[in-house]
């Protein structure tokens, strides 16, 4: 339609004309309407407005939206005049001109034209960096990426939100993750854009821990997030299977009310797994219509968990709504119906596709790869190549994982040089692992050795791990030992890796080595959950579980399992046998194998019939398995009566070696997000103990209702045994691990009746140079205390080497962690003078009211560990001495002193006696560690104020106290009164004589009289603010 052209005013007044035009001009561009824009060009030249710069940039935008470079090219040119906003339209819009072969022409013409407005003496600002640094993002050109950012830095740019944002992204997308939290670093006034590419950083280098940290210092910042922000968290959660951390993350999702958004509802259909269809249908019984991107994310969600049938309806809610034409929804089909195991689908799909990106083009050529289809997978490839269609990093991996499993290496590596020659794409990790495997499986083990050892990167344990197999195929026991070590370093607690090198060893009858690894697996190693997989028959999924003999057609599975053993025999299969049985001795399933044996031949894997609600409706499909997916010996094949037997059962063997190894489980790990919004809702529940005796002598009849769980314990001197430690443990699972401190590492386990508890394992090291002292005396103190803010003591071990401590577990980690913001949230005042008080109540019970009185000597801000409600309690014993009669006025003289620097009683440094003013002196500094926010000794200072305390009580005798105050506080009026109390007492407490420091009872009193005045000037401040106002809002009412 042409523009309306009113006969009388539109274009007599110049202000009309000017505002007609550019409104008319920017929807033109928006929409990409070339004909209107040609005809408004047109009518500025027929009026004379041809020469006003605003709306000749505007016109430039409308020919560059609309692709026509040439034109574009041609007009810039005939100005007369051009700004830096003319350049940036320039620079911005000739990148999307031209097709796919004229990419690489486009991105030089690009920087040709910067070189043009640098020489011209223009001035770039943040959009003209914004827009350059895009075009290094979509070519992946780093090189020019940092030539730039120099340039930036020069011009002050880079301390520009709008420019850091396109530069963190750029450096994310080339996985240099530290370059882009210095550029985050460095940018001043970060908004939400900044905070979300920062986390979507993380994200894309699955680094999960910091996204989550860089998430609460986004809030602590005072920003809440928005749609990208959960769609990242969601993301991270999903691909790493942390789904309740998901779960988390969709609590405050429904708090902040983005539920209703689509991107973050289609991140969540990602998370809810399995109930993807029964969502849709809530969703549309609500009244909602599912968009693209909805119906494309829950097409996804069918294929990864290969549910064919739910595929098949989404596809049908597709067309049906007519979604299919979108370019995500298509794709999505071609990679579900892929992951079902029907190839034809998914070709289907893809012809059906009218014009396939390349994406489409990716999904195709990883659907043939993954069923092993090299042939056709290559074909597509060139197709898709003659097509004009550039490929990516993805691409190219999917080529050459199909040729890896067919071994055609010829082509591997002539795809290989084509990607790092012609495109100049850097390969990773994947790409190198391709290639090893396809070098390895033909045969040219020397030169997979050589290129692995020729990697520009470390090589990673698939990489290793196919050089291990290719090893292994080809008997070259030397070089299989070689990778085999380094992937015992990388991963020491995978048993297959083990159990590889194992059957390695066993081939070539080195016995010995076989019994050095199955020691080290034993040591090493995790128990295994037996692992489960499923197939799908005639309307009805059956599970398989390792020795299940329940499902009714047991016995007819069994004899024709044994109808296959003659042509097995015929087909030479007694080496696989053989390794078969090593590797089942391994993983203690010592009973598959003999039920193998001839004659007595019982099937390993029964399938266990599922509930009617699991039924399926495609016959004869084996979709792959969750637990399979996680290990490389995984095997997807379908049920077939004309295929080969031999490899039918060979391939159902690898499943069991594969079915033996079950996924990490990560709701055991340690909690990635310690601020509320990423609490569990349910809490742990510490209800008494008593009548939960532990049986005594054998373990026998214990039961555990899960591998982690110790049988519940009464708080005393409670002896542990090794079996019951390894299997709370998991044999020291570094995933159970929660902490390190000088007497050794922490783990976190969970008694029968839901007590969380912490296994603290010393140092063997330790013992042979202090003999358990330490270890002693933590024992009996913790047994002789009980106490609100002492940690509570649950048992120990003590055994040949292993030195083991079983007490409470904290979970909100230590108020040093809080003081140094480690877990995003900052302590204020009131909260710091609280865990004051508890800590004195803790030190005056262990001073005052025990029969012994006991002197802690380690009172450091890293012992003091935080409930959940930001309540303290007193940890760590192993210094604990008793103290000497008060009465007699005698002190303990010790032999060797003990403590932290930075806390240490300098009169008990000089005179080695030791007395319950040692332990006010460390509260002292605590107190000054509690308001300032500094560490005891700060090296990186400069002299005069390195030590902490000696520089706060110089500046508080100066009369500058609240130079000292944390910075992250307030300098509110209750917050340097209190200041002050609290500054005043911990002088007293760090006095050089300890005859002039008050007792902790003492101190305990003075914080509780303090405390009660900050929260008395804290009701007056509130109540003064509330009348200001109200009179305000009087006043404006009177006028």
């Amino acid at each position: 339609a042409s523009v309306p052209v009113p006969d009388e005013t539109h274009f007599r007044d110049p202000h009309t004309v000017h505002l007609f035009c550019a409104n008319a001009l920017k929807v033109s561009a928006k929409r990409a309407l070339l004909p209107e824009g040609k005809q408004l060009h047109a009518h500025l030249i027929k009026f004379g407005f041809c020469h006003v710069l605003s709306l000749q940039n505007q016109i430039l935008g409308v020919y560059l939206k609309c692709t026509e470079a040439d034109d574009a090219e041609k007009l810039f040119e005939e100005l007369s005049v051009r700004n830096v906003v003319s350049w940036n339209i320039l620079i911005r819009g000739i990148v999307g001109c031209g097709d796919a072969n004229e990419n690489d022409s486009n991105q030089q013409q690009c920087f040709s034209y910067f070189k043009r407005m640098l020489l011209e003496l223009v001035v770039p600002d943040s959009t003209t960096f914004n827009g350059l640094f895009g075009v290094c993002v979509k070519f992946h050109d780093i090189d020019m990426g940092f030539q730039l950012h120099c340039f930036a830095v020069k011009l002050g740019l880079d301390l520009d939100c709008f420019v850091g944002s396109v530069l963190v992204d750029l450096y994310a997308q080339c996985g240099l993750v530290e370059n882009a939290r210095r550029v985050f670093l460095v940018v001043q006034h970060r908004d939400l854009v900044v905070w979300n590419v920062m986390i979507s950083c993380y994200a894309l280098n699955c680094l999960p821990e910091e996204a989550f940290v860089m998430f609460n210092l986004m809030r602590w910042d005072g920003a809440n997030g928005d749609e990208f922000t959960f769609s990242n968290l969601l993301s991270i959660c999903d691909s790493l299977e942390y789904y309740d951390f998901g779960k988390q993350v969709h609590g405050h999702i429904l708090r902040l009310s983005f539920d209703s958004d689509v991107l973050v509802a289609s991140a969540l259909i990602n998370i809810e797994g399995n109930e993807v269809m029964k969502l849709l249908r809530e969703m549309l019984r609500e009244g909602f219509s599912p968009d693209e991107l909805t119906i494309s994310s829950t097409i996804s969600l069918c294929g990864y968990v290969s549910a064919i049938t739910e595929t098949m309806q989404a596809h049908a809610f597709a067309v049906k709504s007519s979604f299919q034409e979108f370019l995500s929804v298509a794709n999505s089909l071609i990679s579900a119906y892929s992951k079902c195991g029907s190839i034809t689908s998914a070709c289907k799909c893809f012809r059906l596709t009218r014009e396939p990106d390349l994406v489409s083009w990716t999904s195709l050529i990883n659907a043939y790869a993954f069923h092993g289809l090299a042939k056709e997978a290559t074909e597509v490839f060139e197709k898709m190549l003659s097509c004009g269609i550039i490929p990516d990093q993805i691409s190219f991996l999917g080529v050459l994982s199909a040729c890896s499993h067919c071994g055609l290496v010829t082509k591997g590596l002539h795809y290989f040089n084509l990607m790092t020659s012609v495109y100049k794409i850097v390969p990773d990790s994947g790409h190198y692992t391709c290639l090893v495997d396809l070098l390895g499986r033909y045969g040219l083990i020397n030169e997979a050795f050589e290129f692995l050892r020729s990697m520009p990167m470390e090589a990673e344990s698939n990489t290793l791990g196919a050089f291990v197999a290719s090893c292994n195929l080809h008997a070259n026991i030397g070089l299989a030992k070689w990778a085999a070590e380094k992937l015992f370093t990388i991963e020491p607690e995978k048993n297959v890796n083990y159990a590889v090198m194992s059957n390695i060893y066993a081939s070539h009858r080195h016995w010995s080595d076989v019994e050095r690894v199955r020691r080290m697996m034993g040591n090493k190693c995790d128990a295994r959950v037996p692992g489960c997989s499923w197939i799908e028959i005639t309307n009805q999924v059956h599970s398989f579980v390792s020795n299940d003999k329940i499902h009714p057609k047991a016995l007819e599975m069994h004899a024709t399992l044994k109808m296959l053993l003659w042509p097995m025999k015929e087909k030479s299969v007694d080496a696989f046998l053989t390794s078969l049985q090593l590797t089942l001795s391994l993983l203690h399933q010592p009973a598959i194998f003999l039920s193998l044996k001839h004659k007595h031949m019982t099937s390993p894997y029964a399938p266990r019939r599922r509930s009617s609600s699991d039924h399926r409706t495609t016959p004869g499909r084996a979709p792959p398995s969750p637990s399979f997916a996680s290990s490389e010996l995984s095997t997807s094949s379908t049920v077939s009566t004309h295929r080969n037997p031999v490899s039918a059962v060979a391939k159902s063997f690898a499943g069991i070696f594969a079915g033996c190894f079950a996924r990490p489980d990560f709701d055991n790990s340690k909690s990635l997000g310690d601020s509320e919004e990423f609490k569990s809702s349910s809490s742990v529940s510490n209800a008494s103990r008593a009548g939960s005796q532990r049986g005594r002598g054998s373990n026998r009849g214990i039961s555990i209702s899960s591998y982690n769980i110790l049988p519940a314990k009464e708080p005393g001197i409670v002896k542990f045994t090794m079996e019951e430690i390894f299997r709370v443990t998991r044999n020291f699972s570094p995933s159970f691990k929660i902490g390190q401190g000088g007497f050794g590492a922490v783990y976190k386990a969970k008694l029968l009746d839901g007590t969380v508890v912490a296994v603290k394992r010393a140092k063997k090291s330790m013992y042979e140079k202090h003999l358990g002292v330490e270890f002693q005396s933590e024992i009996q103190t913790l047994s002789r205390v009980e106490h609100l803010n002492l940690v509570k003591f649950f048992g120990y071990l003590e055994q040949e080497d292993e030195r083991i401590i079983v007490v409470e577990h904290v979970p909100n980690g230590t108020l040093r962690e809080h003081l140094d913001c480690i877990h995003g949230s900052v302590l204020d005042l009131a909260a710091r003078l609280d865990i004051a008080i508890d800590v004195s109540h803790a030190i005056t019970y262990l001073h005052m009211y025990i029969d012994h009185p006991i002197i802690h000597r380690d009172i450091k801000s890293s012992n003091i560990l935080l409930t959940e409600n930001f309540r303290a309690k007193v940890a760590d014993f192993g210094f604990a001495r008793q103290a000497p009669d008060s009465d007699s006025g005698m002190t303990h003289i010790s032999t060797q002193i003990k403590g932290t620097a930075g806390y240490l009683d300098p009169e008990y440094l000089k005179t080695y006696q030791l007395t319950e003013k040692s332990d006010v002196y460390s509260f002292g500094v605590l107190l000054v560690e509690l308001v300032t926010g500094r560490r005891p000794i700060e090296p990186k200072f400069e002299l005069r104020e390195r030590i902490t305390a000696k520089w706060a009580m110089k500046r508080f005798i100066d009369g500058d106290a609240i130079s000292v105050l944390d910075p992250r506080l307030d300098q509110t009026t209750a917050n340097t009164l209190a200041l002050e109390k609290i500054l005043e007492l911990a002088l007293q407490c760090l006095a050089p004589r300890r005859q002039i420091r008050p007792t902790m009872k003492r101190c305990a009193e003075i914080l509780w009289s303090i405390r009660k005045d900050f929260r008395e000037q804290l009701s007056a401040s509130n109540f003064r603010s509330f009348s200001t106002s109200s009179q305000r809002s009087t006043s404006i009412k009177e006028k």
